[in-house]
This record gives C-alpha cells, structure tokens and sequence, in this order.
C-alpha cells in the first residue's frame, strides 16, 4: 500500500469510528477537537485509533486514560515478558499443535507435511473437519468441509487442500451450556495468563466469547459477542458486547441469559491454562483460546502471545493497566 493510500485509509476509518462509537451527530468544530485529542492521546498515552475509541477516550480524563492498555503499554508488556524466538512459536498452528499436544486435545493434521495416504486415516475418522490457514488470526479463512456431501470426493478435496496446505482438524463437540447460546459456533474462552517473576501463573483476565450467527468461530472481530468473567469464580459480571458496541443482556439469537452464566468446569480451564503457561518458559504472557468440550474436555485451541486487551476492556469499559504495571515495573528492575 503506498503512503497516500495508507493515510486514505486511516481517513476512512477514523470517520467510521467517529460514526460507530461517538453518542450524537458531530459537528466540523467537535471533529476537529476529537482529531486533536487524538493527536495529543497518540504521543502523550501510546494510543491507536482504536483506542481512542473503542476506550471512549473522547469521554474521558486523564486519570482514566492512564488506566488503559493502549498499544504502547502492550507492547511494553510484550516486550518485557515474551522472547521473540519464543512469540514465533505461536504464529504457526502447526508448530504450535504439535508443542501443545498435551493440551490441544483433538485430531489434527498439518496438510503440507502429510501423505494422501494419512489424509484419508485422518478423514475415515473424521469426515466431517474444521480447514485452518496456518498463519491466520481472529477467525480468518475457517472452513468446515464435509466429506459426506456427495459433491465432495476424498481426491478432489486433497488435492484442494495442497494448493494452500493449511492444517485440518477434528470438530469440537462443545458443552450442551455454551452450545446452548450459539450452537452453530463454538463458543470459547479467552484466558490470560502471566507468568510473574517470582515463578507463580497468575490469570490475569478471562472472557467469554460467543457467536452471533451462522460463522464457526465466535471471534469478537468478526460478529463476536465478548463478556468478562470474574476470574475467581468463573462468573460472567458484565453484559456482552461487539466490535460496534452494542449490549447484550441476553443473547439475540437464542434468548439466554449472559449475566450470571456460571462457566462449567471453571477450575479445570484454570488449571490447564496455568499448566499450558509453563510450556514455553521465554514466552509469559499469552492469551488462550479455550474450548470445553463434553464431560468437561479441555481443549486449548490456540494461544495469542500479543494478546489484544480490547476484549477485556470493552465489556466493563474499565482499564486494566493497573493489574499489570507491578510486575512490568518488577520486570524492568531486574
């Protein structure tokens, strides 16, 4: 993209967000003065243009401002806990099933690196599988191919595969409670974890993500619908909210409740987090994309080493800096 057409589009979505995220018309004197509130929340916090609005930051003084994970403070958090070497990791589905084997807790084959002959042990099993570019993010390039519709033949559909190579893997069966708000999404967790200096795991923030709709992932940018938990207690405290900031109490296909959900098998989502922390020492902040599936399966489905705080801090629309500086500063003066 050249340099004009970049600030073309930083035109563009700056004008939406003033549209999808500000509470009354503007007018040109109140546009400027957010754009130069922008200006100044960019140099003086760190802040991005999602920031600014997806935190109302338009809205808020100072002493709020601070409290916000903006991108500077991320990347400050990045930095301090995750070795570069180690963040790769992450970015590679099949490098990072094949580390987190323990964890993942379904079938899955790394097409690229795989025989006609193991595709088709793999799909006699499952027929029915999830298709995932290897290096995609929220949600991006999902399929779900079925072998068992009559226009899909097992050769045809290999031979499709090859041409992008992406990994494939066994559909979760999720619980009857989650399936419960969108059953045509699988509708997870996203837990964050921080690996602290004096050697303990703390979950630092936890989700629940639902979908809303026909799309298989329930991915906050993408149509998701994200509510915060109490980290404790495995509670959700806040109502859902999307990416245009619109609530919900209850959910706007099935009619459950979001407030109050108690999520099953909390401690052991816990537990398999904290123990997934320990797998990669030189990475100490990730966030985990967790499944649960009948009986109580664990499934980690992937884990974000930038973790995004946008879907902690939008729910409650409370800054969440304040649970992480200590340890940052901990980590600086070593």
């Amino acid at each position: 993209m050249s340099k004009v057409n970049y600030i073309k589009e930083r035109i563009r979505k700056i004008k939406r967000m003033m549209n999808d995220f500000t509470d009354y018309e503007l007018n040109l004197i109140q546009k400027l003065i957010i754009l130069l509130d922008m200006g100044i929340s960019m140099m003086v916090y760190g802040a991005g243009i999602n920031d600014y609005f997806q935190y109302q930051f338009y809205k808020r003084k100072h002493v709020d401002r601070k409290t916000f994970i903006v991108h500077r403070k991320r990347m400050k958090i990045v930095s301090h806990f995750n070795n570069s070497n180690g963040k790769a990791l992450f970015d590679s589905k099949p490098d990072f099933n094949t580390k987190y084997k323990d964890f993942i807790g379904r079938d899955w084959l790394d097409i690229s690196n795989s025989t006609f002959e193991e595709f088709e042990v793999f799909v006699k099993k499952h027929p029915k599988f999830i298709e995932k570019p290897v290096d995609g993010s929220h949600g991006k390039g999902i399929k779900i191919i079925d072998l068992n519709e009559e226009n899909n033949k097992i050769n045809d559909v290999y031979s499709e595969l090859k041409r992008d190579n992406p990994i494939i893997e066994e559909i979760i069966v999720q619980h009857e409670e989650l399936a419960a708000f969108n059953p045509t999404s699988v509708n997870t967790l996203r837990v964050v974890t921080l690996k602290c200096n004096d050697g303990n795991v703390r979950v630092m923030t936890a989700n629940l993500r639902v979908g809303n709709g026909q799309k298989y992932a329930d991915n906050f940018h993408h149509n998701g619908i994200a509510s915060l938990l109490n980290v404790d207690k495995g509670i959700v405290i806040t109502s859902g909210i999307d990416m245009n900031f619109k609530r919900y109490y209850v959910h706007p296909v099935s009619g459950k409740q979001i407030i109050g959900f108690n999520i099953p098998y909390w401690n052991k989502v816990v537990e398999t987090c904290k123990n997934a922390a320990l797998v990669t020492p030189s990475v100490g902040y990730v966030g985990w994309d967790v499944a649960i599936g009948k009986e109580g399966k664990i499934m980690i489905i992937e884990g974000n080493a930038a973790a995004d705080p946008d879907v902690s801090q939008m729910p409650d629309q409370i800054g969440k800096w304040p649970l992480y500086e200590p340890f940052v500063l901990k980590k600086k003066n070593q």
